[in-house]
């Protein structure tokens, strides 16, 4: 199955995830830029295993946001499946009224979001373009919750499992009482 996963920047922990699926799947994922400006430079990406990596050419319109209109191009190019990861930078919504209005069918993933008090013109900025999907990946109740509230029909919303946890960062087994008393007075910790 050929799919195509929209993305911002290739963040450490996204590129992980890309890895992952891709073992599942022809994973394409179309990059809007290479960095952030509010990041350190050493925060990048370690290598793209098992995704094709498309870093699309754009203008630059926030830290890690641009408009690259080249998605258009891309979308018509032909996939099974279209992920938008992140529908608020121009380049999503160019490809999300692209899809609309073609009646192609695409998943809107989030991996948060917070409810909060827009004024009316935001509210119904964020609902167009949410609600325009025709499912939705969400990694957890708050994340559905924020997707209903802007307009996702929770019957279409199916959770997946999101971390940015590694094998490694896990513990074997939870320290013991002492351990963690002794971690708290090392790391200047109130109890």
């Amino acid at each position: 199955m050929k799919v195509l996963f929209m993305a911002n920047i290739p963040s450490p922990y996204r590129v992980d995830f890309f890895n992952e699926l891709g073992k599942y799947c022809d994973l394409t994922v179309t990059f809007e830029g290479e960095t952030a400006t509010d990041r350190d430079k050493k925060w990048k990406a370690a290598e793209y295993k098992n995704f094709k990596a498309h870093f699309m050419k754009g203008f630059r319109t926030k830290s890690d946001q641009f408009l690259c209109v080249e998605i258009v191009k891309v979308i018509k190019s032909g996939f099974d499946r279209i992920i938008v990861g992140g529908y608020s930078t121009p380049t999503a919504m160019l490809g999300i009224e692209y899809m609309r209005l073609h009646k192609i069918p695409f998943l809107i993933e989030a991996d948060g979001g917070l409810i909060s008090q827009d004024n009316i013109l935001k509210y119904f900025i964020k609902k167009h373009f949410i609600s325009s999907a025709s499912g939705w990946l969400s990694s957890g109740k708050m994340t559905t919750k924020y997707l209903v509230h802007y307009g996702a029909d929770e019957s279409r919303i199916y959770s997946y499992p999101f971390t940015s946890l590694r094998e490694q960062d896990i513990l074997k087994k939870a320290p013991s009482t002492d351990e963690k008393l002794r971690l708290r007075q090392k790391l200047k910790i109130c109890m």
